[in-house]
This record gives structure tokens, sequence and C-alpha cells, in this order.
């Protein structure tokens, strides 16, 4: 009598605890962006890296965010830009340091 009702409770304990773990899984298999990533501010950063005196970004678009792991995010972005060899360092590093991005297309 026992063992059947340890088993089912087993069985719950199981459920319960798989269930936030499949659904990372399911997130990362389907590329999901990541629910704490701010797209949109990473786009006002883009676009802070013009100062007053030299405008070089013109165009920030089709900016995509996932995961491609646990903890290991992708970026693609498309950007025009009047100096691209000094926008493209500018966002590498932009990307790296704040938003922890080390595998950007851009």
């Amino acid at each position: 009598m026992c063992d059947p009702i340890c088993t089912y409770f087993f069985a719950i304990i199981v459920m319960f605890t798989t269930i936030p773990v499949t659904k990372r899984c399911f997130k990362v298999l389907m590329e999901g962006t990541p629910e704490k990533f701010d797209t949109k501010q990473l786009v006002q950063d883009i676009f802070a890296l013009n100062t007053d005196e030299e405008q070089d970004i013109i165009d920030v678009h089709d900016l995509h965010v996932w995961s491609i792991s646990v903890g290991k995010l992708a970026m693609t972005v498309h950007v025009r830009s009047k100096n691209p060899l000094k926008s493209l360092g500018q966002i590498t590093d932009l990307c790296r340091r704040k938003y922890n991005l080390n595998h950007t297309v851009i």
C-alpha cells in the first residue's frame, strides 16, 4: 500500500521539478529571445555611440538576439554607417562589455 503512494508522490515531485528545465530547453531549441534582454535599449545604446561631432551611425534595423545555449547569446543586426569600420568596433565592444554578447554578426 505504501509503495504505490510513494511512487505517485515521487512522480509528482519529478514532474514539477522538470517543467522549468524543459521550458528553458525548449526556448533554446526554438532560438527564442531571452526574457530579460531589452532589444530596444540595445538599439538606443548603439545610436548613443554617435557624438555631437560625428554622426556615423545612420540606421539600425533587423536586430535579432537569441539563445544558442543556456547563458550564451547570439545577435545579428544591420547597421548603416558613414564610417563602417569604426562603428563595427564600437558596436562589437558595446555588445561584449554591456550585454555579454560574444557571438555577433554586424
